[in-house]
């Protein structure tokens, strides 16, 4: 239970919702221990981020779907300090978490915290396709089924910002439809076709009519 004096720094820092140590103990003209006995009474936060210098009551933040509540630039989380947060955020999402996406999420720089929760079995890594890493739950099976979810989720996005070609007509086949247009803008369907099957290519007039089309390319007259 409460005494006086502590119910009023109580409700003092429920006022003012955030506070250092140092504000606290100024403020009411007490020592640290006296500070921390009456915030373990009745709970508290302390921010993962300004060095874990930041209080709050347990019952002061609310928190969002990823566990997290920020009160100005001071943030503070469900799961407690930064390398908790990080455990729990990169084991519970449904495809892992790379260093960008943490710390788009936390706002804060944890690549170093990061390699360090690796070297101590906390969390694993998987290394995509250049040099993103994804990090992911320590347990073999839930960190399999993000990277899958991971894997999945690319080409998903690579399937979905890659432009349609014309039917019958292959991404190289296009290119070169294209590049023989440029050059010699004159002609028609048929002698590009022509021209192209001199270099070797095996390609049809009716398929540079298809990429024409595809693309909305007419040919224009000269005056």
């Amino acid at each position: 239970m409460l005494t006086d004096s502590e119910q009023k720094l109580v409700n003092w820092l429920r006022t003012r919702r955030v506070a250092t140590m140092r504000h606290l103990q100024h403020q009411f003209q007490v020592c640290h221990m006296t500070v921390f006995r009456a915030l373990k009474k009745v709970g508290y936060h302390t921010s993962y981020n300004r060095n874990a210098g930041y209080y709050t009551l347990a019952d002061v933040p609310q928190f969002d779907d990823w566990g997290l509540w920020a009160y100005r630039d001071v943030r503070f989380s469900r799961a407690g300090t930064l390398p908790e947060t990080l455990v729990a955020l990169a084991t519970h999402a449904p495809a892992g978490l790379t260093v960008g996406e943490l710390e788009e999420r936390l706002q804060t720089p944890v690549a170093n915290l990061l390699s360090r929760l690796v070297q101590h079995g906390r969390l694993q890594r998987q290394v995509l396709r250049g040099r993103h890493v994804v990090y992911l739950s320590p347990e073999a099976e839930c960190g399999q089924r993000q990277w899958e979810q991971r894997q999945q989720d690319l080409r998903a996005v690579a399937a979905s910002t890659t432009p349609a070609l014309p039917a019958g007509c292959s991404a190289p086949l296009v290119i070169d439809v294209l590049r023989q247009m440029i050059l010699a803008p004159d002609d028609g369907p048929a002698q590009w076709a022509r021209q192209l099957q001199t270099q070797g290519r095996q390609v049809t007039a009716g398929q540079v009519r298809q990429v024409q089309e595809h693309y909305a390319l007419k040919k224009k007259r000269r005056n």
